[in-house]
């Protein structure tokens, strides 16, 4: 008897689990629908007018598409962008714009991860500032290693002179002591 229901437990339990398995299809198993997830976009909107640095060349964006820039655009606020990627204002401030930075119609200027640059004009002169700081500072390190290096040189080669006079004079001397040896020789 305990044979039977152990056999009966088994073949229930069996039959249970391939009733389950075969209960589950792809469908059941849990899958995201990529169409209702919202997705932040990482692209900023762009608007007519808006002038980026993409690839080396200035574009324009234009109706709904990036267009080479082949000549100077003036902005809203007066502001002139040449297709170099040169930006001069009114007062003949210049900026060139880098690779990534963008301009809108307006006059705001953009960094390359998208922040808006507060004032792109005084940002400039910072950073031409800074640039000339460094500039001056490596220059003038480079002429005091320069100068350490030339001062080296002339003491190795001071010191070399010196080293060959020396020879020159033992070498002399020893001709000299040849000679008389062979000269009292000579005369013996």
């Amino acid at each position: 008897m305990k044979r039977i229901f152990i056999i009966a437990s088994i073949a229930t339990i069996a039959v249970a689990c391939n009733n389950a398995s075969n209960g589950t299809d792809a469908e059941d198993t849990l899958a995201l629908d990529t169409d209702t997830i919202p997705v932040a976009s990482t692209t900023p909107d762009f608007t007519e007018g808006d002038v980026i640095k993409r690839d080396g060349q200035l574009v324009v964006y234009t109706n709904a598409e990036w267009v080479a820039v082949d000549k100077d655009i003036v902005l809203d606020n007066g502001v002139i962008i040449k297709p170099n990627g040169e930006v001069i204002d009114k007062n003949g401030n210049k900026v060139v714009l880098e690779e990534g930075e963008r301009v809108t119609r307006t006059g705001i200027f953009f960094d390359r991860a998208g922040a808006a640059i507060e004032n792109a004009w005084d940002a400039t002169k910072r950073g031409v500032g800074n640039a000339a700081d460094a500039t001056g500072d490596a220059v003038e390190k480079g002429y005091d290693a320069t100068k350490r290096g030339v001062e080296k040189a002339a003491d190795a080669t001071k010191d070399a002179a010196q080293d060959v006079g020396q020879a020159v004079k033992k070498g002399a001397q020893k001709v000299g002591d040849k000679a008389r040896e062979v000269k009292e020789d000579i005369e013996n």
